[in-house]
């Protein structure tokens, strides 16, 4: 289950001018039981929205289509919880969670294979807007367990571009997923008999986020003792919640975000 936070930009009268259309949007997806409340914060900057969605993504693609979001009014934080943590009788409103059986392995040279074989389709469907292509995650990291899920992030000239290629990608087996959650992005998937192969992650040059994944990929090759750390850490997760896939992305959070921080100081000293 999700909240959202979300907090005015603008002046009460320019969002008033927003309003209907907002409370439009927020029935329609009551009717889909994809909201379960909403209302205003009682301080009058901003309002709250209850999800029971299952995946962090689904819930932020969902409010891209707040009119309140499109037209640049508010922004938002997005929060998990467990409602059943504070009563028991709030499990009701919980969805049941999308399962999805865990698989980690040992780690492979032949990822980097697969990687560099994948990227030449890629590069080839994205033209002369690609300025650069990396293997990044679990399986580019040396020693550690991963899901045998290869993660690519092509480096493009112009995103708007990426969508005029959309249907390069489609050609190549790729489902769009738009931003999914991190603004900026382009994200592609691509599975064969129901099971994910690749996760594609585009983005312009100069985005930040690019950056901060190759930091993290390089520092965990450069330090293995904590990339063992990570890895015995996703193993645990998985014992504990082999098919909740949410549970482990969140339980790996806190750990990743203080190597990001190690890894920025790392890169900049």
């Amino acid at each position: 289950m999700y909240i959202a936070i979300l907090r005015y930009k603008v002046p009460s009268e320019e969002v008033d001018l927003y309003r209907e259309k907002h409370i439009t949007f927020l029935k329609a997806e009551y009717a889909k039981n994809n909201l379960i409340v909403s209302g205003r914060m009682m301080n009058g900057k901003g309002g709250v929205i209850i999800s029971p969605l299952t995946r962090r993504g689904d819930f932020e693609q969902l409010l891209k289509k707040d009119p309140f979001m499109i037209h640049n009014i508010a922004d938002y934080e997005v929060i998990a919880f467990e409602p059943s943590r504070f009563h028991p009788d709030f499990a009701t409103f919980i969805l049941e969670p999308e399962k999805e059986n865990i698989e980690l392995v040992p780690y492979t040279p032949e990822w980097e294979v697969t990687f560099k074989a994948e990227a030449e389709k890629i590069s080839h469907a994205l033209g002369q807007t690609l300025l650069d292509i990396h293997h990044i995650g679990s399986t580019a990291i040396p020693g550690i367990v991963a899901k045998p899920i290869v993660d690519i992030l092509p480096v493009v000239k112009d995103i708007q571009e990426v969508d005029r290629l959309t249907s390069s990608l489609e050609a190549l087996g790729y489902e769009a997923k738009g931003e999914y959650g991190m603004p900026g992005r382009r994200f592609f998937i691509k599975k064969q008999k129901g099971k994910r192969l690749f996760n594609v992650h585009i983005f312009e040059e100069g985005h930040a986020d690019i950056e901060r994944h190759l930091r993290f990929r390089d520092y965990m090759r450069d330090h293995p003792d904590t990339a063992q750390v990570y890895s015995d850490l996703k193993k645990d997760l998985v014992k504990k919640s082999p098919d909740d896939i949410e549970k482990y992305c969140w339980g790996k959070e806190d750990f990743i975000k203080g190597v990001e921080l190690k890894a920025l100081l790392w890169k900049t000293h």
